[in-house]
């Protein structure tokens, strides 16, 4: 006869500090260990917190496959540090915007002029041409 087991595993409080201290521990954890690769890739950006899941934004898909492998670890591991077992880890993809290329001095102007209204003051003031 097989019982089913139902075991209710812990769920204490934490706040977002303590995530962000597990995650540190973590990290240091895998300095230590000597996973020099890994840790480069969990260091790229700072992990999002959003209720009881930590979100790892990742670059490209090759570094988001290796982080992918590597999630299970990571939320043991913060799982264990907090006492709660219902955090989990997403890994998700946050490609590089591109950098617009500018077809001439005129369109870097504009750009410029965009970010910053001061420099169109500036241009008009010492009556600069391009």
């Amino acid at each position: 006869i097989e019982e089913e087991d139902n075991i209710e595993l812990p769920n204490d409080d934490f706040t977002e500090n303590d995530i962000r201290m597990a995650w540190k521990k973590f990290c240091d954890k895998e300095k230590v260990n000597g996973n020099n690769n890994m840790l480069s890739l969990l260091n790229m950006s700072d992990p999002v917190i959003e209720n009881n899941s930590i979100i790892i934004s990742t670059i490209n898909k090759m570094n988001q496959k290796e982080v992918k492998g590597y999630k299970n670890r990571i939320q043991a591991f913060i799982s264990k540090e907090l006492n709660n077992y219902s955090i989990t880890v997403d890994v998700s993809l946050d490609e590089v915007k591109k950098k617009k290329n500018f077809v001439d001095s005129k369109d870097k102007l504009d750009a410029l002029v965009k970010e910053n209204h001061n420099i169109s003051l500036l241009v008009n003031e010492f009556k600069l041409r391009i």
